[in-house]
C-alpha cells in the first residue's frame, strides 16, 4: 500500500445522480487523459462497458487494487471507512468520489475517520436533481429577500416624508446687520 497522502484540495466529492455516473466518469477520463486512472467500486464491475477506456484506465474493485494511480475515481463508497482510507492511499495526486444524493449518509463515518469534511464540487453539466432544486430554492429566497428589503426602504421613505410634513415650514429669516 502506498504511503502518499493526497492534499485536501485534491480530494473532491462530485455529486452526481446514479444514472449519470458513467457519463461523468467518461468526462473525467477525457479531462485527465494524461494521468493513470483507476475506477474503483465495492463490487465487481459489470456495468462499465460504456466507459471510454484507454491504456491508462484501470477498472477494479476493492479486493483487487494493488498499485498507485495518479487519479482515483470512486464509483461508490465502501461500507467501511477503513476500506475507503485504503482506496485513497493508492492515489498519488487526485481522488474523486461520485456521490449520489442517497449515498450522502455514507460520508459521515469516512469524514470522522479522516478527521475532516470533504470539499464538494458540483460540475455544472452533472448537477443532481437535488442540487438543482436547492439552487432554485436559494434563488427564490434571495428574490424574496430583495423584495422585502425594497419594501422596507419604501416604508422608511414614507415615514421620512411624514416626518417632514409634520415639521413647521421653514421660514426665511434675514439677519439684520447694524451699520456703523
Amino acid at each position: 500500500m502506498s504511503q502518499s497522502a493526497i492534499k485536501r484540495h485534491n480530494h473532491r466529492v462530485l455529486p452526481c445522480d446514479q444514472n449519470r455516473k458513467i457519463e461523468l466518469i467518461n468526462f473525467l477520463i477525457e479531462k485527465n487523459s494524461d494521468l493513470d486512472i483507476a475506477i474503483i467500486s465495492k463490487e465487481t464491475i459489470k456495468n462499465f462497458k460504456d466507459i471510454s477506456l484507454n491504456p491508462k484506465v484501470t477498472i477494479t474493485d476493492d479486493a483487487n487494487i494493488d498499485s498507485s494511480f495518479d487519479l482515483i475515481i470512486n464509483y461508490d463508497l465502501p461500507d467501511d471507512a477503513q476500506q475507503y482510507l485504503k482506496r485513497i492511499s493508492f492515489a498519488k495526486t487526485y481522488s474523486f468520489i461520485l456521490l449520489d444524493p442517497q449515498e450522502q449518509k455514507l460520508l459521515y463515518p469516512i469524514e470522522t475517520a479522516l478527521g475532516r469534511s470533504f470539499v464538494q464540487e458540483v460540475i455544472k453539466k452533472f448537477e443532481t436533481t437535488q442540487s438543482i432544486e436547492l439552487r432554485k430554492a436559494q434563488a427564490k429566497k434571495e428574490k424574496k429577500t430583495k423584495r422585502f428589503e425594497k419594501e422596507l426602504e419604501k416604508e422608511k421613505e414614507q415615514k421620512e416624508k411624514k416626518k417632514q410634513k409634520a415639521l413647521p415650514p421653514k421660514r426665511n429669516i434675514r439677519k439684520i446687520v447694524k451699520k456703523d
